[in-house]
């Protein structure tokens, strides 16, 4: 073994990274754990607001909103009128858990535990997953206000 063969080792593994699809690696929970906020999500309006923590023990919590909730008027959360029920209940939805990272790190399984939307509770939900970079984005196949499967998009917080 030549003192060149640990630099050329190193540079073969750089490009095999470099070369694989969309510039990274297989995912794994190690690799995906932190916090995110989020960047885009279709049925939350152009700027939507929300946090996503994935840790390292295989836990999650997702909380999203859009940015023009309105505030209720009476100043107490169970006392909001049904027009402000309504709206808040359209743009808001929160979600705990497990989660695992599968099919060779393109796929996230959440395992709900619990939700503001009922219907999830107990529910295993298995969702296409993409990183580049600081981004995480996964496809929501059925999203829970129904209609066609939307992507959500997450930047890492630094």
């Amino acid at each position: 073994m030549t003192r060149r063969t640990p630099a050329i080792v190193t540079v073969i593994v750089m490009l095999c990274f470099a070369l694989s699809p969309e510039g990274t690696a297989a995912q794994t929970m190690k690799s995906v754990v932190g916090t995110y906020t989020a960047v885009s999500v279709p049925a939350f309006g152009d700027h939507p607001r929300g946090t996503l923590i994935l840790t390292p023990d295989g836990h999650y919590s997702i909380v999203l909103t859009r940015a023009d909730l309105p505030k209720i008027a009476a100043g107490v959360r169970i006392k909001g009128t049904a027009e402000e029920n309504k709206t808040i209940v359209e743009g808001s939805i929160a979600h705990t858990g497990t989660y695992t990272i599968d099919d060779g790190g393109k796929a996230i399984t959440l395992h709900v535990e619990t939700a503001t939307f009922p219907n999830w509770n107990g529910t295993v939900q298995k969702r296409p997953l993409k990183v580049s970079s600081d981004t995480l984005s996964y496809t929501v196949t059925t999203p829970s206000a129904g209609g066609s499967p939307n992507e959500v998009v997450w930047r890492r917080v630094k």
